[in-house]
């Protein structure tokens, strides 16, 4: 078969897409498909077609962004398990069973069109650009090329006739962006963004309060095995680890399909239609909120606490609120509160000490006493490996922390850092 015919065929295949048609709308594989359509016209060899060399490169220059080995078989891969189709979708939610034998075999078509675009070699590609225009003879050596290798999944050469793989990824994983990514934040318009680069945080790297830690993860082991678990709130000093406990927590257990959502305040209007938006995810979800602090007329306060406790739709089972805040009934109170002229002011104090009390969990995380704080600053350097002499460095930290007013774990970190940095 001519090479001219071998693109035809591969251009009429990728016109065949079904289930994971939606892959076309991705950069390389769209730009690999406008070069295939160009190379099969039947007026290829009368006329020059200079935009197949722009698709060409916008399509290297895509893979050379998302794949630093270059390589068009695992970057094609990696947009089937990543995919959210009506096939990944159904395999997340353990329904696999319930799929027609239909969409089963297009699947496995479509696998095998992507297998087959991936194994294209970028000097065929070369060589029939070259071949409509004569002049990029000139520049070949310029041309940019990428890897046929598959080295990162193994040596499988027939992707389609392993679908237990990929049933087995989006049974464990889910689909789409939370089976690529494990952490996110929310932009103003309530879309979900991908954190990728979280803080690597582990509970091991928190030296002391071991009671607050074996608190939180016992009630974040209990939601992630089914059994009965509450919405948690830490409370305390500043300083004292309560939003790196929580990021412990999402690290520990993100390889078993925990997701966590970073919420700030002033996003929690979109707070009940994102536990809506996850209720039918076989994943589950760490909702959290930092540093929740709340005035009296807030209308945010009313929104969490209609989650929370009190709303016609009951908070899903396969999400938990993990908030931090430095007071322990997170709303400002003030004197007018509590000396102003509403004839039941005890209801109004009332209504603002209730939103920490819907939290099922509360566990306080307090400033730690001189002794304690040494202990943490010896454990601390003792990790890193730093060789000084612990009597100079506690001598130190203490001025160090003395200059700021009060002691932490995080006091006793920017301490180390700025004077052992090398």
């Amino acid at each position: 078969i001519s090479m001219k015919n071998s693109f035809i065929s591969l251009y009429n295949l990728s016109e065949t897409l079904t289930v994971l048609s939606g892959l076309k709308k991705d950069d390389v594989l769209d730009n690999l498909c406008k070069i295939l359509e160009i190379f099969s016209r039947k007026d290829f060899k009368e006329r020059i077609y200079p935009e197949a060399t722009e698709y060409y490169a916008n399509m290297c220059s895509a893979l050379y962004k998302a794949d630093k080995s270059a390589g068009l078989p695992n970057y094609l891969y990696d947009l089937i398990l990543y995919d959210e189709n009506v096939f990944s979708l159904a395999c997340s939610r353990g329904k696999f069973h319930e799929i027609s034998t239909h969409i089963i075999e297009a699947v496995k078509n479509d696998i095998k069109t992507l297998r087959l675009l991936s194994e294209i070699d970028y000097d065929d590609i070369v060589g029939m650009l070259i071949k409509n225009n004569p002049e990029l003879e000139k520049v070949a050596d310029s041309m940019p090329s990428y890897a046929n290798t598959f080295k990162y999944y193994g040596k499988k050469d027939v992707w389609e006739d392993y679908l237990s793989d990929y049933v087995r990824f989006y049974s464990k994983n889910g689909t789409g962006k939370f089976a690529r990514f494990y952490s996110f934040r929310m932009d103003l318009n309530g879309e979900l963004l991908p954190v990728t680069h979280p803080d690597t945080i582990r509970l091991d790297n928190l030296k002391e309060y071991e009671s607050q830690k074996q608190k939180a993860n016992n009630n974040m082991v209990s939601f992630l095995s089914g059994n009965p678990y509450n919405n948690v709130l830490l409370y305390g000093d500043r300083g004292t680890g309560k939003s790196s406990c929580v990021k412990a927590l999402a690290n520990e257990y993100a390889e078993v399909g925990l997701r966590v959502i970073q919420l700030e305040k002033n996003k929690l209007k979109h707070l009940s239609s994102l536990m809506q938006q996850l209720a039918d995810n076989p994943l589950k979800f760490l909702i959290f909120i930092d540093d929740l602090t709340f005035s009296e007329d807030d209308d945010n306060m009313g929104t969490l606490k209609a989650v929370l406790e009190g709303s016609v739709c009951a908070q899903p089972e396969n999400t938990v609120i993990y908030a931090t805040s430095n007071r322990r009934h997170i709303v400002r109170e003030t004197f007018t509160a509590r000396e102003g002229d509403e004839l039941h002011k005890e209801d109004t104090i009332d209504e603002i000490m209730s939103l920490s009390d819907r939290f099922g969990l509360m566990i306080t995380f307090q400033m730690p006493s001189r002794e304690k704080f040494l202990e943490i600053a010896r454990q601390i350097a003792e990790e890193r490996g730093i060789k000084a002499p612990f009597e100079e460095i506690a001598e130190g930290i203490e001025r160090f922390a003395l200059a700021r007013g009060y002691r932490s774990p995080r006091i006793a970190k920017q301490y180390l850092d700025l004077t052992f940095n090398e």
